[in-house]
């Protein structure tokens, strides 16, 4: 199953970049286009074909005065000239032109050039295309030298595909396609023993596009071996080249802006952040490159796809149209997807949390391990991975923004001393400052410190620490080791409950009179 997923997605391109080889008849004159001379009067080329090759371009007044012929007459008049010459005689099967005698002549017409195709069997010469005035003066020659320049152009195109056409290049062609294609089925063959031994997707993807680009490159191969299919093989030839330029300008505009995004959001992720914040800028630049990156690579790449279709010559209007409808059908119903996209920018820009903080969202906490425009992720303290839309968060509670504090509280036995106790606790958090293992980890050793309440169970001790952001946690364990271990040598016996009610002056009662 994995090796025919692999394959599926190249094949179905390649068989869809060949089935739209078929060029689309947009206009009456394929390639005509309106030149204009140096001064009036305007005038129109069309391309003069064989086999789907320009041979040359014919030129007209694009508003042609009566009786004058124009520029789609010509068009008609030489492509009927041109498929009279490579027309096959049934009963010799093979063209009425032989190829090793064929020759174009050039006939004085007045002050035009008649250009006409002859063989032995054909002395009286077919008219295939007439050297205009317009055609020398859109070409800045002489009537003259340009119909040499066509007699030698148009007769190398007919030759040609005239040996095209024999009977000997068809038997040739067609035996080399079974060969091209035996062996075709042999890599396929080899291609699907690899997809079984090979564990990687990359490689198996790679072998999957190469298999399916070669068989690409054998078609069109084949089709530009016949003259009936040499048209659509020069087209998708020409797709080829178009659409692989669009997507190699894809990638390469995908890593500057990648790298105009990488260096923005390190800009950026200066602004607000102080300097002894380093840890911060640290963790904000690359949440920034990554979402931003995302949302960038799915526009460069939207894009190419649209330019691709383009030079695929499928409409790109009506994909559009049809796109916007869609888009607007599936935005009335996932309308929490937008207000997702809006409230990731706002997370970013406003710095809310990156990946690697330490963060409560609603009722779930733990560090953020992915945030992109439309989600954020975080893994809890038991590897659970809580995926949480942006559009659904009321509020967050940012736990490790740019430092992060430890409240502190242990109840020691209503007998023991007080005050030996809180300076026990003190020196105790004092000499993890002086520890080389922790003195990075803490800030300000000991913010306050004081008896917090009292009840029959013991009295709680409380104590505010600040840390470096993330490192609360290994702290509090340290703490507590230590603590457990100082009170011990001190006599300090510890009370039965640490979370104890606090116990506050009763209140008067009320006057009844």
């Amino acid at each position: 199953m994995r090796s025919i997923r692999y394959l599926l997605i190249p094949v179905v391109a390649a068989i869809i970049c060949t089935g739209v080889s078929i060029p689309a008849r947009a206009q009456l004159v394929p390639g005509l286009t309106a030149s204009p001379a140096a001064h009036q009067p305007v005038f129109e080329t069309a391309p003069v074909v064989v086999d789907g090759s320009q041979v040359f371009r014919i030129t007209a007044l694009a508003n042609p005065p009566p009786g004058a012929t124009s520029i789609a007459e010509r068009v008609f008049l030489i492509g009927g000239a041109i498929a009279q010459v490579l027309a096959t005689d049934p009963d010799r099967n093979t063209t009425l032109y032989d190829p090793a005698t064929f020759k174009i002549s050039v006939v004085p017409e007045g002050n035009e050039y008649a250009l006409l195709a002859t063989d032995e069997r054909h002395r009286n010469g077919l008219p295939i295309v007439t050297v205009t005035a317009e055609d020398a003066r859109h070409n800045n020659v002489t009537s003259a030298e340009l119909a040499q320049q066509w007699k030698t152009l148009l007769q190398t195109a007919l030759v040609a595909a005239l040996e095209r056409r024999e009977p000997a290049a068809i038997h040739r062609n067609t035996a080399l396609i079974v060969r091209v294609a035996v062996v075709l089925v042999v890599l396929t063959a080899i291609g699907l023993f690899l997809f079984r031994l090979l564990r990687s997707r990359v490689a198996s993807a790679a072998i999957a596009w190469a298999i399916a680009l070669i068989w690409l490159g054998a078609i069109t191969y084949g089709l530009l071996l016949f003259p009936q299919t040499v048209t659509y093989g020069q087209f998708i030839v020409r797709c080829a080249v178009r659409v692989s330029l669009v997507w190699i300008a894809a990638v390469l505009l995908d890593v500057l802006l990648g790298i105009a995004i990488h260096h923005a959001a390190r800009a950026w992720a200066l602004i607000g952040v102080a300097p002894g914040e380093q840890a911060r800028y640290l963790l904000r630049a690359p949440t920034m490159s990554k979402a931003l990156g995302g949302f960038k690579r799915f526009v460069v790449f939207f894009t190419a796809t649209l330019v691709s279709l383009s030079a695929l010559q499928i409409p790109i209007a009506s994909v559009v149209t049809i796109g916007g409808i869609a888009a607007l059908a599936i935005g009335f119903a996932a309308q929490t997807l937008v207000r997702d996209f809006l409230n990731g920018l706002l997370v970013l820009f406003e710095d809310q949390y990156v990946v690697g903080d330490f963060v409560m969202i609603g009722e779930y906490n733990g560090i953020v391990e992915r945030l992109t425009l439309r989600v954020v992720q975080i893994r809890d303290s038991k590897g659970n991975l809580i995926t949480i839309p942006h559009s659904t968060v009321a509020q967050v509670v940012n736990s490790s923004r740019s430092w992060s504090r430890i409240d502190y509280r242990v109840s020691i036995d209503p007998g023991a001393d007080a005050r030996k106790a809180l300076r026990v606790l003190r020196e105790t958090i004092e000499d993890l400052k002086k520890d080389d293992a922790w003195r990075d980890a803490m800030i300000v050793p000991v913010e306050w410190i004081g008896v917090e309440g009292i009840s029959r169970n013991g009295v709680v001790l409380r104590a505010v620490t600040r840390t470096a952001p993330l490192r609360q946690f290994e702290l509090r364990r340290e703490i507590n080791l230590r603590a457990l271990e100082a009170f011990a040598q001190a006599g300090i016996s510890l009370g039965n409950d640490p979370s104890a009610p606090f116990v506050t002056a009763p209140q008067a009662s009320p006057d009844p009179t």
